[in-house]
C-alpha cells in the first residue's frame, strides 16, 4: 500500500494495477470529473472496495481541489 499522486487520468491498466495493491491515490485538480473516476473504479470491480472523494486544501492562491480514491479497509 501507497500514496500516489496524479496531475493525469490513469488507464485501467494503471488504475488496476493501484487498486489492486491498496493503494490511495490523489489526483490534482487537473481532473475536474471526479465522476469519471468514480465509474472508472466501479467498471473495474472495485466500487465496494474503495470511495471517490472531492476534496480541497486552502493554498496562497486559494483552494485546491483534489480528488481521492480510497480503500474502504485494508486488505490482508
Amino acid at each position: 500500500m501507497k500514496k500516489c499522486a496524479y496531475t493525469r487520468p490513469l488507464n485501467d491498466q494503471e488504475l488496476r494495477s493501484h487498486l489492486e495493491h491498496g493503494d490511495t491515490i490523489t489526483f490534482s485538480a487537473a481532473l475536474k470529473d471526479w465522476q469519471e473516476i468514480e465509474r472508472q473504479v466501479e467498471r473495474l470491480g472495485f466500487g465496494s472496495d474503495y470511495t471517490v472523494s472531492r476534496g480541497s486544501r486552502p493554498q496562497l492562491a486559494g483552494l485546491q481541489r483534489h480528488t481521492r480514491v480510497t480503500p474502504l479497509r485494508e486488505r490482508a
